[in-house]
């Protein structure tokens, strides 16, 4: 086959580059994203009820709803969370299963649930996640003038005009909005004058209900027509219901007469700040099949035109994704170009001539672009990990053009014509080149094990890989040889193609002379072999113990300059005061911050299940400089909170990126699930409170985090006094609601939306509102309330958890022992048990971190195992491979070693790098191996054969393992992203080359030389 190339180098040359032009055409149809496009198996119930207890919504609703909901198929996890007037269950499937399938039995689940339920209960939102619901940014919106009403002129300006102008772009799927203030028609009646007239607040209502009716249409029949009658009473503006008519008495009334009506805003539960002034957050949403970079553009040119047409309202584009992905994925561009630089450079002191690098740079970009028309055709997209394996593949894929060239290079310094050389050189090693391009890409295979999306995801990577290596074995063995027979052909004699320039200048500088060298350290290893062998074999024992001591996790973490401070201050506070306490800690941070956004209270966005919180939460964004900064910035604040605020509960988090959303990594390092075998399932909080001082007091430096309380004010009714003095409960119960201004009587339909309508008066102290409050009986007779009431404080949990194990209390724990964990948690369940009388369960980030450790060792054993299977195969011996997998455990020790010194964790990224890295250390013992075997089967003595065939195996040893660190070494320095997710990879696979390189020249030979002895 290769003379048939070399013969026809135009129609060779021609059809590369026929391949090239599609691959850059493909190149341009490329989506590109963060992260793969992966369905995120998980849904989300959300379930509203206002006006009823955390503690009623979990015994009368959501338990009932977890029985239901235990019994959808490939259910992997299920846990909920009740708080007053609201609760959330949240579904997580085995990945794999089909979420369109789930997401039909979680509704059907719920429809049967609905059956038990109250008949007044609204239907639960049912939310499918998928990857694409995280934002891909956030737009604020604030104006100068922070006067309530204009804010809410400018909250209808949002949400009729804005919104509906940025959801109009193709590529945005739904705009999701918070902080806007919505409005309210107030009615606050004249109580002196209804005391006068002897009526009550009841008549008020009446009329409004009279006159606020629709009772659809009637179709009547009038000959040969056909008419719609229909019958409406709507009140439509608040002149409506000023005007609306009442008898009194024998006189007749307009209601504006009887109490003072008008539009305010609404009262909130929740704000949003920008820098402490009241501004609106909408989280743009792109579509799953949209690029981002266009998004951003189309949505930046929708901005510019809004501040043209609307002065003094401003618009601000923050939490910015797709600068995350532009960054990223640049700096793995980046990386990708300096790494094969790096890589072509150093080839000009280990080549023979000034030519055969040009050849190399020729065959990388042909490589990589070839490499893009595949992922066109495989379906794959450009993310930062996919472009992580092709970064990985780089220096692999200039070691196959480095082998051939070499190889040809050697024919010619034989005396070999220059077509024969061409020809010789490259069928012989088509064979190892084909056999290193299986082994490499053989363990990947195993990551399929892999469980959850893990193996998803990386899959992209092991594609990307896979496709690179495939690419350049094409290149190397059909392109390279021609072109090498195309250039050279020219020179004007055979010695100057054997005797570069770039050689002769070397040789004079005295420069590299690695064969020497290497000869030297040949005859040193082999005098003294015994001791050789037992230094290579002692190299396992440090790997053994960096496995067990080094720290260990599920993914690497990522450096941010921004940070959230999530807190509950763990009180009864106003929406006024929260927003107080908020604006002081901006203030306290003021000075290591850019800007801050904060959601303070409860916030109205659909799909952010993180911002699911109450009254008196808080989430605070702070972007700071760099990333020292947010450290300094959490030991500030921590220091501030808990000498002003001691009751706080707070936590600092990292802003969620699609990383963070793929892996759902919320839980705590380690979380006791405790119970009781009570009515209720769970402990008192007074039980709960005396734990919590146990485990911190039991676990060193640890700091248990109490559960956050909430503490209420009970308003019973005393049934015999209501006898007594012939109340009305209802009467009662809408009094009460009215001095609270939470009476709602119906709503007015203003054609854009409803409004609705509130009777009530001016707010007072609790205290007070209770002992001035009267109420009409039957007799027209007012009665003091508080008569008629009993009022009690009561202390109770603020938020109830539950799973399919029953109700529970959550108590995080942030530190545990580096050893004998699972004694431990023996022993600390076994001393609650016995002390409190409660049963504890365990979960949290630990106990995935370790499951993911065990599924990456079973797939480095299946990786070994198949590599065995390649080998034995292709050397067509069952104790040759042995020999190349012998290295494999000796080199994880430099692997592990490089991690150790980086300061470095065990994850699933140095797991893989370790699978990666054994895939390409052993490339080079197999091309030595397989040289050996042909000297020896031709006759040559052992040891010379040995000797020989690693001084022709020297110089692509080396300089594939130079240009395969080369290639990796940006990403050890580099940033964003893409460069942290894959700097442990890296850097187990740098310290495993490193010392898999002298594993390689002198101890391989070492074992061939024992085996074969001993076989002869």
């Amino acid at each position: 086959m290769i003379d048939f190339l070399i013969r026809r180098p135009i129609a060779v040359i021609m059809t590369f580059l026929a391949i090239l032009t599609l691959g850059i055409v493909a190149s341009r149809l490329l989506p590109v994203s963060l992260m793969p496009e992966i369905d995120i198996p998980e849904i989300t119930i959300q379930l509203n009820r206002p006006g009823e207890s955390a503690r009623q919504i979990e015994e009368g609703i959501i338990a009932p709803m977890r029985y239901n909901l235990m019994q959808v198929p490939h259910l992997e996890e299920l846990t909920s969370e009740s708080s007053d007037g609201r609760a959330v269950i949240r579904l997580r499937f085995s990945f794999g299963a089909d979420i369109n399938y789930a997401f039909i039995d979680v509704n059907e689940k719920t429809d049967e649930a609905m059956r038990h339920l109250p008949a007044d209960m609204e239907r639960p939102a049912i939310i499918k996640a998928t990857a694409s619901d995280l934002p891909v940014f956030y737009i604020n919106i604030w104006m100068d003038d922070s006067d309530e009403v204009k804010f809410m002129e400018l909250s209808d300006l949002t949400r009729s005009v804005i919104i509906k102008r940025l959801e109009q772009q193709q590529e945005v799927a739904m705009v999701d909005v918070t902080g806007h203030m919505q409005p309210e028609l107030y009615i606050e009646p004249n109580e002196q004058l209804l005391r006068s007239l002897g009526v009550s607040h009841q008549v008020i209502v009446n009329a409004l209900e009279q006159n606020n009716l629709s009772m659809g249409s009637i179709e009547v029949a009038d000959g040969q027509y056909r008419f719609n009658i229909r019958f409406a009473n709507r009140l439509r503006t608040v002149d409506d219901v000023k005007d609306i008519r009442l008898k009194i008495g024998t006189r007749l009334m307009r209601m504006e007469e009887l109490a003072k009506i008008g539009l305010r805003p609404k009262q909130q539960e929740g704000v949003f700040l920008r820098n402490g002034v009241p501004a609106m957050s909408l989280a743009v949403i792109k579509q799953s099949d949209a690029r981002m970079d266009v998004l951003k553009e189309r949505v930046e040119g929708l901005l510019w035109h809004f501040r043209n047409n609307y002065q003094g309202i401003h618009f601000e584009i923050v939490r910015d994704q797709t600068a995350i992905l532009d960054y990223s994925i640049s700096n793995l561009q980046t990386n990708l170009l300096f790494g094969g630089m790096l890589a072509f450079l150093i080839l000009f002191f280990f080549l023979k001539d000034a030519r055969s690098p040009w050849l190399i740079g020729i065959s990388v970009p042909a490589s990589l672009i070839i490499s893009l028309l595949f992922f066109h055709l495989a379906g794959l997209s450009i993310n930062i990990i996919s472009l992580s394996g092709l970064i990985l593949g780089i220096g692999m894929i200039i070691d196959n053009s480095i082998i051939v060239i070499d190889n040809i290079t050697q024919y010619t310094e034989r005396g070999e014509t220059l077509a024969n050389a061409c020809i010789k050189g490259t069928n012989e090693v088509i064979r190892p080149l084909i056999s290193s391009v299986l082994t490499t890409c053989a363990v990947f295979v195993p990551l399929i094990f892999i469980s959850g999306v893990s193996g998803a995801l990386f899959y992209d990577q092991a594609m990307a890989v896979g496709i690179g290596l495939l690419a350049s074995l094409i290149v190397s063995i059909t392109l390279i040889p021609v072109l090498f027979h195309l250039f050279n052909r020219k020179s004007k004699n055979e010695e100057q193609l054997r005797k570069g320039r770039v050689t002769r200048f070397l040789e004079k500088i005295n420069l590299f002379k690695t064969e020497t060298l290497y000869e030297k350290g040949f005859e040193k290893v082999f005098r003294h072999r015994i001791a050789f062998i037992l230094l290579f074999l002692g190299l396992i024992i440090p790997a053994f113990l960096l496995a067990f001591y080094m720290p260990k996790e599920r993914f690497p973490a990522f450096t941010h300059n921004d940070v959230f401070l999530v807190i509950d201050w763990d009180a009864n506070i106003t929406l006024s005061e929260n927003i107080q306490r908020v604006n002081s800690i901006k203030t306290e941070a003021a000075r290591l911050i850019q800007f801050s956004n904060s959601y303070t209270g409860t916030q109205n966005y659909m799909l952010h299940k993180d911002l699911d919180q109450s009254i008196s939460e808080a989430k605070v964004y702070l972007k700071c400089n760099n990333e020292d900064d947010v450290e300094k910035l959490k030991k500030h604040l921590s220091g501030v909170i808990a000498s002003t605020w001691p009751g706080a509960i707070f936590t600092f988090e990292a802003p969620e990126t699609i990383f963070e959303k793929l892996f759902h990594q919320d839980e705590a390092q380690m979380v006791f699930r405790v119970s009781d075998e009570s009515e209720r399932g769970i402990p008192e909080l007074s039980k709960t409170t005396e734990i919590v001082q146990f485990l911190s007091e039991t676990i060193p430096g640890a700091e248990v985090m109490p559960p956050a309380s909430d503490t209420h004010i009970e308003i019973r009714a005393r049934s015999e006094m209501m006898a007594l003095y012939n109340v009305d409960h209802q009467v009662l119960y809408n009094r009460l609601l009215s001095a609270m201004n939470a009476f709602q009587v119906g709503v007015l339909h203003t054609g854009a939306g409803y409004v609705p309508m509130v009777i009530g008066n001016s707010p007072v102290p609790v205290n007070r509102m209770f002992n001035e409050l009267k109420v009409i009986n039957r007799e027209n007779t007012e009665i003091p309330v508080s008569t008629l009431i009993s009022v009690n404080n009561r202390n109770d949990y603020k938020v109830l958890y539950g799973s399919t194990q029953g109700a529970f209390v959550p108590l995080n724990i942030d530190r545990i022992p580096r050893r004998n964990v699972g004694g431990w948690l023996e022993t600390t369940g076994g001393e609650l048990k016995e002390r409190f009388d409660v049963n504890v369960n365990f979960s949290g980030n630990w106990f995935a971190a370790r499951q993911m450790l065990k599924e990456m060792s079973v797939v480095i054993l299946i990786s070994l195992l198949l590599l065995y299977f390649i080998l034995a195969a292709q050397f067509e011996s069952l104790r040759q491979p042995l020999i190349i997998l012998l290295e494999v455990p000796i080199d994880v020790a430099g692997a592990l070693f490089l991690l150790w010194i980086f300061g470095g964790t065990i994850n699933i990224m140095s797991m893989i790098g370790i699978v990666v890295m054994s895939g390409i250390i052993v490339n080079d013992s197999i091309l030595k191996i397989d040289t050996i075997n042909r000297l020896y089967r031709a006759g040559m003595p052992l040891e010379k054969a040995i000797k020989e065939g690693g001084r022709r195996r020297l110089k692509p040893i080396i300089m594939t393992s130079i240009t395969t660190i080369l290639a990796l070494t940006p990403v050890m320095w580099g940033s964003g992203m893409g460069s942290e997710l894959q700097k442990p990879l890296a850097l187990t696979v740098i310290g495993g080359m490193v010392l898999g390189t002298f594993v390689s020249l002198y101890f391989i030979p070492l074992c061939y030389y024992y085996l074969c002895k001993k076989g002869t």
